[in-house]
């Protein structure tokens, strides 16, 4: 935003172009040519079309040159940028399509075209077809992955503690526990690559394999928190509970449950929300999740703000409910307390 507040000179044609910084995508052949259109000008090179135009909004490059076919298939995706003119090839019928930000032709009215930008912009990233598909896609991928993930990691934290407290099966709670704290130790990330490309071997599907690498992650903190704030629960509360005739479920249920909740639960909490931010690593092991779904219309629409603000709010969104329903939870535990 900062920068787009600074004065440019608005283009009328290809010949205000001559000392600007000029992308070329995959038009090498032609740049003899672009050369003797634009004497002055710095010529950059670029591999991918999405990378060049993403310098062009940050500013680092100022011309975009394609080929006609191509330019015209991204002008009709991107209103956002428009066709300054046109590079006759000698003794060719091809032409390079010389495309700029719109807002930088001068003949553009931006002033009454603002609002329809925006929702053009908005209808191209995420109303469409392709691109709700995708979103959508890519939301279940990450709510099922969330979902699985927080049931195996609360169930398998919650598994250790009762196991540590009451010094049962130790036969199974050493192994097990050096093994949750040795992997929560690792990059989820790293986790994740781990779990899908040598444990399984490619054997399962990316996503079952997220759930449980992300699952044992988040257990090895969710079984410190469970364990602490259980045994910070003091031992006279639990005998006079039995003196008064309760079952050791009764007493776990009433007694210590709702004040290891109290003090536990923001950890919870916190610990649910970096498990959902983890899933945005799922693209890594071929998941397409929301974030490898921003992707996909990013290369199809070569729009960054949009599709990154979209899933940005997606987040926010899905971390506001975790701690909403938490709390609703919270609530419920001081109604009887």
């Amino acid at each position: 935003m900062l920068m787009g507040c600074r004065e440019k000179t608005l283009y009328t044609d290809i010949s205000d172009l001559t000392t600007e910084t000029i992308g070329i995508y995959h038009a090498d052949e032609y740049e003899e040519v672009i050369s003797q259109t634009f004497p002055q000008a710095e010529i950059n090179h670029y591999d991918k079309a999405l990378s060049m135009f993403v310098d062009i909004e940050a500013s680092k490059c100022d011309v975009a040159i394609i080929e006609e076919e191509l330019g015209n298939q991204l002008l009709n995706r991107n209103g956002d940028y428009g066709c300054l003119g046109y590079i006759p090839i000698a003794e060719s019928d091809t032409r390079l399509c010389v495309i700029v930000e719109q807002s930088m032709i001068a003949t553009t009215d931006h002033q009454s075209n603002f609002i329809s930008n925006v929702g053009d912009s908005v209808y191209r990233n995420f109303l469409s077809s392709e691109a709700l598909k995708l979103i959508l896609g890519g939301f279940y991928t990450t709510l099922i992955i969330f979902v699985f993930g927080g049931i195996l990691a609360i169930a398998l934290g919650a598994f250790l503690a009762y196991l540590s407290l009451k010094h049962k099966w130790l036969w199974i709670y050493k192994p097990l526990s050096w093994f949750v704290m040795t992997v929560h130790d690792i990059p989820s990330v790293v986790l994740m690559m781990l779990f899908y490309y040598v444990i399984f071997s490619g054997s399962v599907h990316g996503i079952a394999a997220s759930i449980v690498a992300l699952g044992v992650y988040t257990s090895g903190s969710l079984y410190k928190i469970f364990k602490i704030h259980i045994s910070q629960v003091g031992k006279e509360q639990k005998e006079a509970a039995q003196l008064l005739g309760l079952t050791p479920f009764q007493t776990f249920r009433h007694i210590t449950l709702p004040q290891a909740y109290k003090t536990m639960m923001p950890l919870v909490g916190g610990e649910l929300k970096l498990l959902l931010r983890s899933t945005s690593y799922a693209g890594y092991i071929a998941q397409k999740d929301l974030v490898k779904a921003v992707d996909a219309i990013r290369a199809l629409t070569f729009d960054s703000f949009v599709p990154l603000l979209i899933v940005s709010l997606i987040y926010l969104l899905l971390s506001w409910l975790i701690g909403k329903g938490l709390n609703t939870l919270y609530v419920k535990f001081i109604k009887h307390d």
